[in-house]
């Protein structure tokens, strides 16, 4: 009876915790499968996934834990930041290529590096041999002779299992048994000692932010020294050639930050609108007042204009009416040379178009008649005559 009652209390005292919140960082080669086996426990489909760049961050719940995982690109260039992660984990995913045999020593190297790193060694890992759905991937025993992950979990005092799966033959609540079964151990070995992983946590990531801190300043103050033997050589120059020696430009702290920030601008920008409504509505009725009188005076102008314009065509109507009496003589020839009209000049600008020259036209003679004119007639051979013979000629 008492045992029943302490059981109900212990399972209405978990009951009643609050979420435990626990990060995890994801690590691994690259294109071993670290975005799919998130995705897939997320819920989302797995497939098609482009090489993470940096880094990625999931939020997900899992019973009472709220799991932050880092999911860190596995690039060689990119895997020097992993250790900026490890400070703020609770535990470790190291997700292995099984079917990738040829990088098999690459990936036992990389594992030796983040077990061996301190503020690693000692917290839970759980290893991931994905993508056993392909031909030719290593079976669980010889990923782990390969590894030689009984050797490195004993000298970094390490709690670790290694769960076969693949992350792409489905997801959400169809996600592969074996990753769902890894991650619950995981979860559940950092319960079993939360506190104590957690007071870690908090000092590794006190220690990594004085760090930081301490190499932000040793930086300003290696970036501060080579400005002052920069300028203590260039005034020395300056005395040694005689010329003037130029004044120092201020410090960045002393110079005003163009940035401004966004509640200022923001409170600014609603009293200028503010401002302008109030013009607005108080200076509406004088302006439609004077909209008003403008339009009628245009519309005055314009009933004006159109009256005089249209006497004005009367006029000349009555000055181009022509009367039957009136003739036109025709041009004559002789009175005078007529004035040849010249074309207009092309139009300049690009791609004008190049005018054609007719050829010059010579006149015909001082009469502008031609050689036949007002001569007798050729006289026509073998031509009958009305009464007469048909073979008479005319002389």
């Amino acid at each position: 009876m008492f045992s029943l009652m302490a059981n109900c209390c212990n399972w209405l005292k978990r009951w009643q915790e609050p979420a435990r919140k626990v990060t995890l960082v994801m690590v691994g080669l690259d294109n071993a499968g670290k975005t799919a086996t998130v995705r897939g426990i997320q819920g989302d489909n797995p497939r098609d996934v482009a090489p993470t760049v940096g880094f990625s961050k999931v939020d997900l719940k899992q019973g009472k834990f709220e799991v932050t995982i880092f999911d860190l690109g596995g690039g060689k260039r990119i895997r020097g930041i992993w250790k900026n992660y490890y400070s703020e984990s609770h535990g470790v995913v190291f997700v292995v290529d099984s079917s990738d045999v040829q990088r098999i020593q690459e990936t036992r190297e990389t594992m030796a590096e983040v077990l061996q790193h301190p503020r690693i060694a000692g917290k839970p890992v759980l290893v991931l041999a994905n993508k056993q759905d392909q031909e030719g991937a290593l079976a669980e025993a010889d990923i782990i002779e390969n590894l030689s992950l009984e050797k490195l979990v004993n000298e970094n005092k390490c709690l670790c299992q290694i769960e076969p799966c693949s992350a792409v033959l489905g997801y959400g609540k169809k996600v592969d048994k074996s990753i769902k079964k890894g991650l619950n151990w995981l979860l559940s070995n950092i319960a079993k000692d939360y506190e104590a992983i957690t007071e870690r946590v908090q000092k590794d990531t006190a220690e990594q932010r004085a760090l930081e801190e301490q190499d932000k300043k040793e930086r300003a103050e290696r970036v501060r020294r080579i400005r002052e033997e920069r300028e203590r050589q260039e005034r020395e120059e300056a005395e040694r050639e005689g010329r003037p020696i130029q004044e120092d430009e201020p410090d960045d702290e002393y110079i005003q930050s163009p940035f401004q920030p966004i509640e200022s601008m923001i409170s600014e920008v609603s009293r200028v609108y503010t401002l302008g409504l109030i013009v607005y509505y108080s200076g509406l009725s004088v302006i439609v007042k004077l909209v008003l009188n403008i339009w009628i005076l245009h519309l005055q102008h314009i009933s004006v204009h159109s009256a005089t314009t249209g006497e004005q065509s009367k006029k000349k109507t009555s000055k181009l009416h022509l009367k039957r009496k009136h003739r036109v003589d025709p041009l004559r020839i002789e009175d005078g040379p007529t004035e040849s009209l010249t074309p207009p000049p092309p139009p300049v600008g690009w791609a004008t178009p190049k005018v054609s020259r007719l050829p010059k036209l010579e006149p015909l003679g001082d009469t502008g008649h031609s050689e036949f004119y007002k001569k007798p007639l050729p006289p026509v051979a073998n031509r009958p005559r009305p009464n007469g013979d048909a073979h008479d000629i005319i002389s």
